[in-house]
This record gives C-alpha cells, sequence and structure tokens, in this order.
C-alpha cells in the first residue's frame, strides 16, 4: 500500500513539474494600450476620463482594470458594457469631476499627476508605466481639429 501511495505521489509531483510550464508558456500576456488622461472643460470646470484598451490574444478578460492615480488605485469599467471580445479590444474608463480628481492628487490643479494602467487576465499581472501626460477630449467636446491658413495641422484625437 505505502508502494502505491508513493507512485501516485510521484507522478502527481512529476505531471506538475512537466505540465506547468507547459500551460504557462501557451499564454501571452495582455496589452493595454492608449493610456490616457482625457479632459473636457465647459467654462471653468473640466472634467476627466482615464481611458485604456484591453486586448488578450487569447480573448482572456480582465479579472479587474485598475488605474492608479497618484499612487491611489481606481477601479475602471467598460465603456461599453456588452463589449466581452478581447481579441479585438476593450476600452475601460474612469471619469472624474474636478473635485474628485483634485481630492485624489491636489497637484493637478497645476498638471501636476502621476497615473498608470493594471491588469490581470488571470495568469498574471500587466501594468503599463507611469505617464503625466493630459489629453484635450475634442470629440466629447464636439470640436474638430482643423487647419486655419497658415496654421499647422492637429493630430486628431479620439476617446
Amino acid at each position: 500500500m505505502r508502494k502505491l501511495f508513493g507512485v501516485i505521489i510521484a507522478i502527481i509531483f512529476a505531471s506538475s513539474i512537466f505540465l506547468t510550464p507547459v500551460s504557462a508558456a501557451q499564454n501571452t500576456p495582455p496589452t493595454l494600450e492608449g493610456g490616457v488622461l482625457w479632459y473636457t472643460f465647459k467654462g471653468s470646470t473640466f472634467s476627466y476620463k482615464f481611458q485604456v484598451t484591453y486586448n488578450d490574444a487569447e480573448g482572456d478578460l480582465p479579472v479587474y482594470m485598475f488605474v492608479y492615480i497618484n499612487g491611489s488605485r481606481r477601479i475602471m469599467e467598460k465603456q461599453d458594457v456588452t463589449d466581452n471580445n478581447a481579441k479585438d479590444g476593450i476600452v475601460y474608463i474612469l471619469a472624474l469631476s474636478d473635485e474628485d480628481l483634485f481630492k485624489l492628487a491636489p497637484n493637478a490643479r497645476e498638471w501636476e499627476i502621476e497615473y498608470w494602467f493594471r491588469t490581470n487576465d488571470g495568469h498574471g499581472p500587466v501594468s503599463t508605466k507611469n505617464s503625466n501626460l493630459f489629453a484635450l477630449d475634442y470629440v466629447a467636446m464636439g470640436l474638430t481639429p482643423s487647419n486655419t491658413a497658415g496654421a499647422s495641422s492637429c493630430s486628431k484625437a479620439s476617446s
């Protein structure tokens, strides 16, 4: 009986050693693309939207999607709650009023803010590099960048 038990334990141990690297090698980590902090304004009132696109080659949905704002973690939500196709990309957002953002990042008034995005596809975490860029959300404001006489062209922003 002891020999049988020892053989079973040896088989389980050997299979866990040999099968784990194979299953881990089959997963491609997800990518987080287009991470940005959009801003809009009306008069002197600003609003903000953190946005990132989650892509996963195997179609694995994220276990979580966070944005870290000056070290403070916030949960992001899908822009389109019905979008479950991670292979072609799922857009995640977190909208904040200026008051909410200033609570998290008091120096945001001086455009001093640091943020990054983090996710996990169930096989391990993935994070973006830190950023401190803001971008005007032309689309949300109903604007279209255009050329004027003698002016250089503007790059098109999308949300």
